[in-house]
């Protein structure tokens, strides 16, 4: 008797130590209304969902980590390989209610799992649902610690309770009966619970990759409705520009009939040389002298005004009637 207290006792800080580091895990899926009822989180025993797979301890998920998981808010997905563990238990949960796409993750940093949490949140439409399913609690699990999406220690039972299970023989029934009666479950091998783990990370891929698309649809038709936007306040510029450019043509029109009837109506009436002609000079006074005494003209040279049209910085043309009465021949030079 002495000896097997003793050996116990020697064994106790290898248990103690081969499940000193935790592992942090969290399940959600999507319900038919596009929302995403998640879990608590989770703090695990270290081998808790190993199952013999070393992949999944600790220093298997610490391994992938080093590799893979750069900054906080990547998690490594894992799959429903077994029954038994808090995977399994969580995909049973979801088939019950009607929902057949759930998944998993695990992370050995704390700081990783809320990270996860916070950047699905930042998705609004990924509509992140904290309550629905916050009671869960898995069975048998190695649950260490449970807290919410704070960090904060959460309160209520750790695991489930203990229900009838066909995998667990009653303590009031003989071994012999056990052994005779009871089922017994096919444990996955390595290749099976790989080809299972292949197919549902796939299923997670696509899932993801069409909530991608759905996203990426969402962002084309943004871009759409902005180009039309665009394209009809171009077309509106244009319209107004044309209407403009017509306002200005009918006011030239304008201008241009009333200038013929000015013309028509000053004509000298006893002056059938007359013509209609302008004359520039840098100021407007200036340039009605070079109409009767510039070059070109006599004693007899006459010129009747229309018009001026000053312009700042560039002179002044005057427009009107010009002729030569004959009286004086000599041409000024």
């Amino acid at each position: 008797m002495r000896l097997k207290i003793a050996a116990a006792l020697a064994a106790l800080p290898f248990a103690a130590t081969a499940n000193a580091a935790n592992i942090y895990m969290a399940c959600w899926y999507q319900d038919d209304m596009g929302n995403h009822p998640v879990t608590q989180l989770f703090t695990l025993k270290g081998d808790a969902i190993g199952d013999s797979y070393p992949t999944w301890n600790y220093e298997g998920i610490k391994e992938w980590e080093a590799q893979f998981a750069t900054k906080p808010g990547e998690v490594r997905g894992v799959s429903g390989y077994t029954t038994k563990n808090i995977v399994g238990q969580f995909s049973k949960f979801a088939e019950e209610r009607g929902e057949s796409h759930s998944s998993c993750w695990v992370t050995t940093m704390k700081d990783h799992a809320l990270g996860w949490f916070a950047e699905q949140s930042a998705r609004a439409w990924l509509k992140m649902d904290t309550s629905s399913i916050a009671d869960w609690r898995p069975r048998n699990a190695d649950v260490v610690a449970v807290s919410d999406w704070s960090g904060n220690p959460s309160g209520g039972a750790l695991e489930a309770e203990a229900g009838a299970d066909a995998e667990t023989p009653s303590p009031r029934r003989s071994e012999e009966s056990v052994s005779s009666s009871s089922p017994t479950r096919h444990k996955m091998t390595n290749a099976e619970a790989d080809a299972k783990y292949e197919a549902e990370m796939a299923e997670y891929s696509k899932k993801l990759a069409e909530q991608k698309k759905q996203v990426e649809d969402f962002k084309r038709a943004e871009d759409e409705v902005a180009r039309k936007k665009q394209e009809q306040k171009l077309a509106a510029e244009r319209a107004a520009a044309d209407y403009q450019h017509q306002l200005e043509g009918h006011a030239q029109t304008v201008r241009n009939q009333q200038l013929e009837y000015q013309k028509q109506v000053t004509k000298p009436a006893g002056a059938p040389n007359a013509v209609y002609r302008g004359f520039w000079g840098p100021d407007c006074e200036t340039a009605r002298k070079s109409a009767t005494l510039g070059a070109g003209t006599s004693a007899g040279t006459m010129f009747k005004e229309v018009i001026n049209e000053p312009a700042p910085g560039r002179g002044c043309t005057v427009q009107g009637w010009w002729w030569n009465t004959g009286k004086g021949t000599a041409s000024r030079q």
